[in-house]
């Protein structure tokens, strides 16, 4: 076979992997992208529509669907259990906080409008570097500072004029926002303590934070679970909410896992917009000119301090890489050609 032609087809099968590769990251994309605002939007259609008003019980079905769908991606082969410390501090930690922070979370949803709610979460990326700093000695550049800085102040005045604002709703965001920050960090320490996947360790987190909620249900519950009707309505909008919050997490994972956090991030950011705008044609929701403008500014400042911190890691990759190797002559290879330069690692 002639060289030319040889080297044809395999720039050509060299294409269609990369091709193959690329549709795969944009379904994982869009499997996230998708899960993601069909479960914010049938939660608040059990809240307001269906008149399930019980957010912590809600959560139950929610990890009661996700340890079965966990459970059989695990007979699927497609992670290893690992063997968690029932009594480690930090795996108990993890427990209560998973336990706590989705109740709150849904009750945060109950409570605000669609709009106040995805906007506020966007605050929690600056306590998680609060809590770094205070927990591990982590420390920010100014670029990075500034950028949340900015994200506080945007999120601040978009809360200040929205139309709907709620006090209590103002109060349940507020308890969430730490609590949802500290279980990132946590969920982080812990996969690291135990060097396992992020499936793993919500097989082995999932029934203890399942035994939480259930103790915190009749806190944050209002009365009445007990007499609420069962309609066919309701079964098929609360079976729907678990299956999409079981996508979430699972999808998720493959982003994470097959494409990276930056893509994660940025995706965040383009679900804020698209959650709100749906959130004007599904529930009537009304937006003034600042709060737009607040969320927008804040959606801006998450992209600029996500690009601060990946243009600064690849700066701390360039100089470990130069700091730990030595160019040295090889006296031995020199031939005709001058000595061979090579590269020694420490």
């Amino acid at each position: 076979m002639p060289p030319a032609r040889t080297f044809s087809r395999i720039s050509t099968t060299n294409n269609m992997g990369v091709d193959n590769r690329r549709a795969k990251d944009l379904s994982y994309l869009a499997f996230n992208f998708f899960s993601t605002i069909a479960v914010t939007f049938i939660n608040k259609i059990c809240f307001s529509r269906v008149e399930f008003g019980f957010p912590a019980a809600l959560c139950n079905i929610h990890f009661l669907v996700t340890w079965v769908g966990v459970e059989m991606l695990r007979r699927c082969g497609m992670f290893e259990t690992v063997k968690v410390r029932v009594t480690d501090r930090n795996f108990l930690l993890i427990c209560f906080l998973v336990g706590v922070v989705t109740p709150l979370n849904n009750t945060s949803l109950k409570l605000n409008s669609v709009g106040f709610y995805q906007i506020f979460k966007l605050l929690v990326t600056p306590v998680v570097v609060l809590l770094e700093y205070l927990w591990d000695r982590k420390t920010l550049s100014t670029a990075r500072a500034l950028c949340l800085m900015g994200v506080c102040g945007f999120v601040l005045f978009s809360s200040k004029s929205d139309v709907s604002f709620s006090p209590y709703g103002m109060i349940c965001a507020s308890l969430w926002v730490p609590l949802a920050a500290a279980y990132k960090v946590q969920w982080g320490r812990v996969r690291k303590q135990y060097n396992t996947t992020t499936l793993a360790l919500m097989y082995a987190v999932l029934p203890y934070a399942i035994v939480v909620q259930a103790l915190v249900s009749p806190l944050v519950d209002p009365p009445g679970i007990l007499e609420f009707v069962w309609t066919p309505n309701a079964i098929m909008w609360i079976g729907l909410s678990g299956i999409a919050a079981f996508l979430v997490n699972f999808s998720g994972f493959l982003v994470m896992g097959n494409i990276g956090a930056l893509a994660h991030v940025l995706l965040g950011q383009v679900k804020t917009a698209v959650i709100m705008f749906g959130a004007f044609f599904l529930f009537a929701s009304t937006y003034s000119e600042m709060q737009l403008l607040g969320a927008a500014g804040a959606v801006v400042m998450i992209v600029f301090y996500t690009h601060v911190t990946l243009r600064e890691k690849e700066g701390e990759k360039t100089r470990a890489k130069d700091d730990t190797t030595l160019p040295l002559i090889d006296d031995s290879a020199a031939s005709t050609n001058g000595p061979k330069v090579v590269q020694l690692t420490k």
